[in-house]
């Protein structure tokens, strides 16, 4: 029953956002044609408009330390180097304030692309026309915008940095970086781009999307059995995957699949019966792809490439990645949210938006985010900015771990975040390895959580 009755409230929370809210804004003004010389200066002003975006984050280095710069700090006049360039392709109703807090971590990150790791700027694809998540799913003309504007961007950086060719400066040329990361209906956005499906009127840069080194999928609103068009790119693609990400009950790809129509008659028949059907990619994984979990696959790949083992840069080119199983949100009552009932009807989705390091429905000032503040950040600059800036993962483990502040661990209607210290609860050590004499157990292949779920046979 209570499958059955979360299913209806997204039936009706999809049902007023459609009517109520789905005329979009004034549609923004596409990305002009790439006629004009994009080589020179760049200034605050001229990046925007030249990379069609509204906002940008700059990684600077002070005291030894990296920091993030916003866009609005810098002086008018104001030289920046776009050399090395990472992409954040938004959710559906995402506003700019997220986009900064979160390209914000990724600059203060340690981790950084291969050639001048402490340069790095980060700009936003900003494709949805209103702050309605639901309406922006279906949203399908904003998406192929949102895809035109994403190769326009790598088309400027293409041009600008001409010189990288496999991830070496060649002769003659200024070398440069660039990856991407895209957040929930921001997935669809990026497949749309490298498929070459673009707004009417657009222009495709099919040579611009071979440039892209590494990219990253955080919480994607796409079905797990769709294709991932990404052999081309010069690095790896990683798509996290999160058992407890309950964006509208793991019902979206029913619901609101991201750039298409609502599956009606499928959710009905077996969408609206279990709670957890795991039929989007951000709870299985792209079924089609391999799940590395752990460090020590990544090691073997990447010593088994460097020795000539060419086949395998194309088997593990794209892959699955788990969250770390300790990254779990905590509801506004102090008690852990791994199934989030709620977020059914309010569209919170605290574990959703914790991929990006922000709180329950993608806001940073909610009481109850301060519970697991510390967490979401070191997923984002340990996990995400390693996964986006380097192609692969070195830790599978948070060293701090989010922390309820219910006092008493029994669910009760008082809202104990607001009390909650926000203190960090560091995990536990791993225990010593014994002595050589001692005989040490087999590891446990099972990966952590048990075997994954085997996936429907039918969506």
């Amino acid at each position: 029953m209570r499958g059955t009755a979360a299913g209806w409230g997204v039936v009706a929370l999809a049902a007023v956002a459609l009517a109520g809210g789905c005329a979009p804004a004034a549609q923004k003004a596409p990305p002009r044609q790439i006629t004009q010389d994009v080589q020179g200066a760049l200034g605050p002003e001229r990046l925007r408009e030249l990379y069609a975006t509204p906002a940008f984050v700059v990684r600077d280095v002070r005291d030894g330390r990296r920091a993030a710069v916003q866009d609005t700090g810098l002086a008018a006049d104001a030289e920046i180097d776009d050399s090395n360039l990472l992409v954040f392709v938004e959710g559906a109703g995402d506003a700019v304030p997220g986009f900064r807090w979160t390209a914000g971590l990724l600059a203060e990150s340690p981790h950084g692309f291969p050639s001048d790791p402490d340069r790095l700027l980060i700009v936003v694809v900003h494709w949805s026309q209103s702050a309605l998540a639901v309406a922006e799913h279906l949203n399908r003309p904003a998406q192929l915008k949102g895809a035109a504007v994403l190769n326009h961007m790598l088309e400027v950086h293409r041009r600008r940095h001409p010189g990288t060719a496999a991830g070496r400066v060649v002769a003659g040329g200024a070398g440069g970086h660039v990856s991407l990361i895209a957040f929930s209906a921001g997935t669809r956005v990026t497949e749309l781009a490298f498929r070459g499906e673009v707004a009417e009127g657009e222009s495709t840069y099919p040579d611009a999307l071979a440039c892209v080194e590494d990219i990253v999928f955080l919480g994607s609103s796409m079905w797990c059995r769709d294709g991932t068009p990404f052999e081309m790119i010069r690095g790896r693609f990683l798509n996290f995957i999160n058992v407890r990400d309950t964006h509208f009950g793991d019902r979206a790809a029913y619901a609101a699949p991201a750039g298409k129509s609502p599956r009606v008659v499928e959710w009905l028949e077996q969408g609206m019966l279990v709670r957890r059907p795991h039929y989007g990619a951000s709870v299985t994984g792209f079924v089609d792809l391999p799940t590395l979990t752990s460090v020590a696959q990544f090691d073997a790949i990447d010593a088994a490439l460097r020795a000539g083992a060419a086949p395998l840069r194309d088997a593990f080119r794209r892959v699955n990645v788990p969250v770390p199983r300790s990254l779990v949100a905590y509801s506004l009552f102090g008690d852990a949210a791994p199934d989030d009932d709620f977020d059914d009807y309010l569209n919170l989705a605290p574990n959703h938006y914790i991929l990006v390091g922000r709180g329950a429905g993608g806001s940073i000032d909610v009481p109850s985010f301060k519970q697991y503040r510390a967490s979401a950040q070191e997923f984002v600059q340990e996990f995400v900015a390693a996964a986006a800036l380097r192609g692969r993962l070195d830790r599978f483990d948070l060293k701090t771990l989010p922390q309820g502040a219910n006092p008493l661990r029994v669910p009760l209607p008082v809202p104990w975040a607001i009390f909650g210290s926000g203190q960090k609860t560091p995990a536990p050590e791993e225990p010593k390895e014994p002595p050589e004499s001692e005989p040490q157990a087999k590891p446990d292949p099972t990966p952590p959580g048990g075997p994954p779920d085997k996936p429907p046979d039918k969506p």
